[in-house]
C-alpha cells in the first residue's frame, strides 16, 4: 500500500518536505536473553556508534539482513541528530570495507557532488571543497564530516569509495556559477550550436535563478521557451549513445533533466512535484550505468528512500522509484529514537523530540531498557504505532507514518538523541 504524503511550504535545501518517522538501535541488558513478548521480533545489541569500534561482531546480524542486496540506502529523520549520523557512518565503514559496497550517492546536487568528486581524483579533499556545495548538515556538522573525512581517508588509502550526488535541486555554488555554462561548453566542444543564439540566452534566463532557490513563475512564454530548449537539450544528450562517464552526454542528460524538474517543481509551488522522481532517476542511472552495478549505499533523509511514499499517482517519492526499479535488491535501512533533541537545518535552533506513543515500537524499545539496537523486519509489517518526526516548520500531524517492513526493511533504535555540532 502506498503512502500519501501531503507536504506544506518549506524553507532551506530540503523545504516542503516532511518526515516519516526517525528510528535507531540499542543494547539490551542481560535480562534480555528471553523473548520479549511486547516487541514484533528480537531486537540485537549494537555496541557503539563510534565509526571508529574496531570490534564489528555486533554488526552480523545487519549483514545477514542486507543479505545479497546491491543497493542500501541508510536513511535520517531529521539532518540533525549526532548519534544517527555517526551511526550511519559506522555502517558506511561497514558496508564498504566488509560487504564490498563501492559507491555512494549522497543526497547533494547531480552536478556539484560530479564536479567535487572529479577534484578529489585529482588530489583534493571531498571534507575541504564541500561546503557551498554539499548540503551544510553534511558540510558544515562534525558528525555529517565524519562522513566525509572517511571518503577522503579512503582515497588516501589506495580504497576509494566512489562518489555522487543524486539530489535534481541544485543549490550548490558549483552549479550557480558553473553549471550552465559547462553545459554550453560542452556542446561548443561536440560543434553543436544548441547552447548559443537567443533561445539558448533566454533559457539561461530563467534557469539560473533556480539554483538560488527563486522560485517564482516566469511568464507563461518564457516557461513554454525554456521547454521546447530543454527537449532540444536532451534529445541530443540523452541518445548519445552508451557514454556514461562522467561529463559525458549521458550525464549531462541527467543534469538536464535535473534543471527541469527542478524547474517544474518550483514553478507549480509543488502541485506538480518532480523533485523525487527525478533524484530516483538519477539514483538509477548512476548505480546501473555510470558505476556499472557496482554495489551501492545511498546517503539521504527518510523521505527520499523510503519505500511506498508518493504524493500522487505521478508524483512518487524517490525511494519509490528506486523500489519499483530494484525490487528487493534495495533495500531500506531506517534510524530512530525514544527521546532527546535534533538541531533544526530550517532554523539552525534545537529541537526536543516529541514523546512516542506509549504503544508504539520506540516506547517498547525504551522500556525494554535498550540504549542502541537494531531491529530487522518481520515476515509481516510491523503495526505497532512509530515514532513520527516532522521538521519544524510543518505541524506534527501533518507527518507520514511509516512502519517496518512495509517502508523500510531494518531500522536502528537509539535511545537518546543529541543535537549535531555545527564546527564551521
Amino acid at each position: 500500500m502506498k503512502k500519501w504524503i501531503r507536504f506544506g511550504t518549506g524553507r532551506c535545501a530540503l523545504l516542503g518536505f516532511l518526515q516519516a518517522v526517525l528510528l535507531v538501535a540499542v543494547a539490551p541488558s542481560a535480562v534480555q536473553a528471553a523473548p520479549l513478548p511486547d516487541l514484533p521480533t528480537r531486537p540485537w545489541a549494537v555496541a557503539s556508534v563510534d565509526p571508529d569500534h574496531t570490534d564489528d561482531s555486533d554488526l552480523k546480524a545487519f549483514a545477514d539482513a542486507i543479505g545479497d542486496a546491491r543497493v542500501v540506502a541508510l536513511d535520517e529523520q531529521t539532518h540533525g541528530g549526532r548519534e544517527e549520523f555517526l551511526l550511519k557512518t559506522r555502517l558506511l565503514k561497514y558496508l564498504h570495507q566488509k560487504m564490498g559496497f563501492e559507491v555512494l550517492l549522497l543526497e547533494s546536487g547531480f552536478y556539484d557532488v560530479g564536479r567535487l568528486a572529479a577534484d578529489q581524483e585529482r588530489g583534493l579533499k571531498i571534507d575541504d571543497t564541500a561546503p557551498g556545495n554539499i548540503f551544510f548538515m553534511y558540510a558544515k556538522s562534525d558528525e555529517g564530516r565524519s562522513m566525509l573525512r572517511y571518503l577522503d581517508q579512503q582515497k588516501a588509502a589506495g580504497t576509494p569509495m566512489l562518489l555522487a550526488g543524486i539530489d535534481s535541486q541544485h543549490t550548490g555554488q558549483l552549479s550557480g556559477d558553473t553549471l550552465l555554462s559547462g553545459l554550453a561548453q560542452f556542446f561548443q566542444g561536440r560543434g553543436s550550436k544548441l547552447a548559443q543564439g537567443p533561445d539558448w540566452q533566454s533559457y539561461v534566463a530563467v534557469a539560473q535563478p533556480l539554483f538560488s532557490q527563486k522560485r517564482d513563475a516566469p511568464a507563461a512564454d518564457q516557461q513554454a521557451a525554456f521547454y521546447r530548449v530543454s527537449e532540444s537539450l536532451q534529445k541530443e544528450l540523452c541518445a548519445a549513445g552508451n557514454d556514461h562517464a562522467r561529463f559525458g552526454p549521458q550525464w549531462w542528460c541527467q543534469a538536464v533533466r535535473s534543471v527541469q524538474s527542478q524547474a517544474t517543481t518550483y514553478w507549480s509551488g509543488g502541485k506538480d512535484y518532480q523533485r523525487d522522481n527525478q533524484m530516483g532517476a538519477n539514483a538509477i542511472w548512476l548505480a546501473d550505468k555510470m558505476f556499472g552495478g557496482k554495489k551501492t549505499v545511498v546517503w539521504a533523509h527518510t523521505v527520499h528512500v523510503a519505500r511506498g511514499f508518493q504524493r500522487g499517482p505521478a508524483n512518487l517519492q524517490a525511494g519509490e522509484v528506486m523500489h519499483r526499479h530494484w525490487g528487493g535488491a534495495y533495500k531500506v535501512v531506517h534510524f530512530t529514537a525514544a527521546r532527546g533533541e535534533v538541531l533544526d537545518f530550517a532554523d539552525m535552533t534545537t529541537q526536543k523530540l516529541t514523546q512516542p506513543q506509549a504503544n508504539s515500537l520506540e516506547a517498547g524499545l525504551a522500556k525494554a531498557g535498550y540504549t542502541l539496537a537494531g531491529m530487522a523486519a518481520p515476515k509481516q509489517p510491523v503495526d505497532m504505532p512509530q515514532f513520527n518526526y516532522g521538521y519544524a516548520t510543518h505541524p506534527p500531524e501533518v507527518g507520514v507514518q511509516g512502519k517496518l517492513g512495509e517502508n523500510w526493511d531494518l531500522l536502528f533504535f537509539i535511545d537518546t538523541m543529541h543535537p549535531v555540532r555545527m564546527n564551521r
